[in-house]
């Protein structure tokens, strides 16, 4: 792409008013300061104890009645089973990572969310190794479940569906998390540890969605976005002529809940997950905020995708195959020509690294014209 002509993202990024970018883009200059300090692109397993993973969660649910299974459900769907440094999403007000949360178990620390601090007042454990040490932050996640679960514990995984809603902000994190519970789940980590969830007796949680009624992508379920996340507009094929490729640094839920917070600032038109499901939280119509550079959100269709920058596990075929599929759409319905100048990564348009070096642009743009 030519970086000189006016309105494109590298010319843009020199004029990008810093109150602006902060406010309207994503990641702002805080923001990527920050990131870059602590190296958002690796993914650092932690821990104090000297205990593998498993042994961790065994421990936590000796400790505070959570069932092992349960915790190893959340924290697959939380992080795929890693300990992500706390700078990949440490709260930046207009940050499109930021969220504030920390660590395997995804404990919050925003103006919405202090379950970080919760879990402090009930390990007695700091909250600088509740967001660093593998184990204390397992422990924390733990406690906290028990802890909104109360003195009665549940008997069997399906009474804490409750339990589970409340810590993850809502009905879409329940439903993540005992899917993974109902088909199991197993990998190996960027440590090298080996971790197994075998298939469980349980139905995962229906929640209600509306289909193509509401959303402008057929196969997506509408999930709006905070109306103070966005900007209104009526946008046409004659105003719409990127898209733009994020990773979440979180889970499909969590990012669908931040977009719905009125405290985030930020959203991005579409929200992809690992299993190649897909939410609209924007209206093509409308500029989502995700870009960090203003002229760029006004002329681009953002889509986020569940995962980490550092973890290759991210990027599964069914999700690149989903994706590619929506943009196929996009690139027909607006006139947008698949290629490297009109499909590129968050980074191209700001000071970020997403969506990683794990994320393969000319494959996807292969599949993209395949669909198209």
């Amino acid at each position: 792409m030519c970086g000189e002509c006016p309105g494109t993202p590298e010319a843009s990024i020199k004029t990008m008013d810093r109150g602006r970018f902060l406010k309207l883009g994503g990641a702002g200059l805080a923001g990527a300061a920050a990131l870059g300090a602590f190296g958002p692109h690796r993914l650092l397993a932690q821990t104090s104890s000297g205990a593998s993973l498993a042994a961790e969660f065994r421990a936590a649910e000796e400790e505070y009645g959570v069932p092992e299974e349960l915790l190893l459900a959340m924290g697959y769907v939380n992080t795929l089973w890693e300990m992500p440094p706390p700078g990949v999403s440490d709260y930046q007000p207009g940050d499109l990572h930021g969220r504030g949360a920390y660590g395997t178990m995804q404990l919050f620390q925003n103006p919405s969310r202090d379950t970080l601090g919760r879990a402090a007042g009930l390990t007695g454990l700091s909250e600088s190794r509740l967001k660093t040490d593998r184990a204390a932050n397992v422990r924390g996640g733990a406690a906290v479940l028990a802890d909104i679960a109360g003195q009665s514990k549940p008997s069997g995984l399906e009474g804490w569906q409750e339990a589970v809603t409340e810590y993850g902000d809502g009905p879409l994190y329940a439903q993540e998390v005992y899917e993974t519970l109902e088909s199991g789940a197993s990998l190996t980590n960027s440590t090298g540890e080996s971790l197994r969830l075998e298939a469980q007796e349980v139905e995962a949680p229906a929640v209600y969605t509306t289909q193509s009624r509401s959303a402008d992508y057929g196969r997506a379920a509408w999930r709006p976005a905070y109306r103070g996340n966005f900007s209104n507009a009526s946008r046409g094929v004659k105003k719409i002529d990127f898209i733009v490729i994020h990773v979440a640094e979180g889970s499909k839920s969590g990012t669908i809940n931040w977009f719905q917070n009125r405290r985030a600032n930020v959203s991005a038109h579409y929200v992809v997950g690992r299993s190649g499901s897909i939410a609209q939280c924007v209206r093509n119509s409308d500029i989502a905020w995700h870009a960090g550079n203003w002229p760029v959100n006004t002329r681009s269709i953002g889509i986020e995708h569940a995962g980490y920058g550092s973890n290759r596990r991210t990027w599964t075929r069914r999700m690149v195959r989903s994706s590619a599929k929506l943009s196929a759409q996009l690139c027909r319905r607006f006139n947008i020509p698949a290629d490297r100048d009109h499909i590129f990564g968050h980074r191209r348009a700001s000071a970020t690294l997403c969506p990683g070096r794990h994320f393969d642009r000319d494959r996807y743009i292969r599949l993209v014209r395949r669909f198209k």
